[in-house]
This record gives C-alpha cells, sequence and structure tokens, in this order.
C-alpha cells in the first residue's frame, strides 16, 4: 500500500528521467546514449509508451505545479518552467527516517515544447531557517530554478513574455478537442 505515495519504489536517475522525457516528449521512451544521433533517429527505435494527447496533459500539469503548486520557487521569468518535486524519507535499520530526506526536482523547460528536463537531488538537506520542513519544493526546486536560469541562455533559449498560463492551456487545448 505505500506505493501509492512513493515508499517502496527506487529508481536510478538515468530512469526517472527516461521516464520523464518520455511523459512531455509526446509519449516516446527515448533510449539515452552518448552517441550523436538525429531526433528522426532516436525515435525511430523509441516505442510510444504513452498517448501524445496524455504527454500534452503532464506537460500542462507540470507547468501548473510550477505556477501554483509544490513547485513554485522553481519559476524562472520568461522559460515557461514546468516540473514535479519529490520528497523522500531515507531508510535506516528497516524503516523510514523523519529526520533524513532525498529531495528531488525534474523540471521542463520550456514546458509547452520541451527541449530541455534537469534533474536536481539533495541528499539530507537541512531546513531553511524557520521552515517547517526541508521538503524539496523549499530546496531542490529553487536550485534548479537558478541552474534554468543560469543555462537557459548559454544553450541559446531566448526568454519569452506574455507567456499563457498552464489554466489557459489546458482550456485552450480542451475546447480545440
Amino acid at each position: 500500500m505505500t506505493i501509492a505515495f512513493g515508499h517502496g519504489l527506487s529508481v536510478t536517475p538515468l530512469q526517472a528521467v527516461m521516464a520523464t522525457a518520455a511523459l512531455v516528449n509526446g509519449g516516446h521512451l527515448i533510449e539515452p546514449t552518448f552517441l550523436r544521433r538525429s531526433e528522426a533517429e532516436a525515435k525511430a527505435n523509441a516505442p510510444q509508451v504513452i498517448k501524445k494527447s496524455t504527454s500534452d496533459l503532464m506537460r500542462y500539469l507540470m507547468r501548473l505545479n510550477v505556477e501554483i503548486g509544490s513547485a513554485k520557487r522553481a519559476e524562472v521569468e520568461g522559460y515557461f518552467v514546468g516540473g514535479k518535486t519529490g520528497t523522500s524519507e531515507k531508510v535506516e535499520r528497516g524503516r523510514y527516517s523523519k529526520n533524513k530526506l532525498l529531495t528531488a526536482f525534474m523540471g521542463i523547460f520550456p514546458s509547452d515544447k520541451p527541449k530541455y528536463l534537469v534533474l536536481v537531488m539533495l541528499d539530507e538537506p537541512q531546513r531553511e531557517q524557520g521552515a517547517a520542513a526541508a521538503t524539496a519544493g523549499l530546496n531542490a526546486a529553487p536550485v534548479a530554478g537558478k541552474i534554468i536560469a543560469r543555462i537557459g541562455p548559454l544553450l541559446g533559449v531566448e526568454p519569452r513574455t506574455n507567456l499563457p498560463t498552464a489554466q489557459s492551456m489546458l482550456q485552450l487545448r480542451n475546447a480545440a478537442n
């Protein structure tokens, strides 16, 4: 029963990145490699694991999480970041520890047409002064936001203005269907 909230589940960072990429790229599970290949070559051997429409919804949900959810501190003006936070209790002597956490934020940008995915994992982060907890929304998400703000320009991603809200994007998508 603990699998419903993520306990008892363990994946490598690379597996998490692969799965998240499939959730936001239209549903293709693309095998990672260090070898150079075109987008067409990568997709040629990538099975469709979810429907494109499901992938569209996942991108909007990830954007919504940055707008109004647990990942608000990952917001970077003009970069349309989407993402998901994760806070897990570490196992110590066969039990979940309340004091030892692993926090993560999986971010995508730009979330309407993802080109980049950023994973930040923090092992046993400290609480902010005055904070009740050391959750991913308070530590991993803002770190990812700072990384995106620094690498966006280096990657040639130009900041955009007047971006629509995730809610308005969902409404437009639903009206088109």
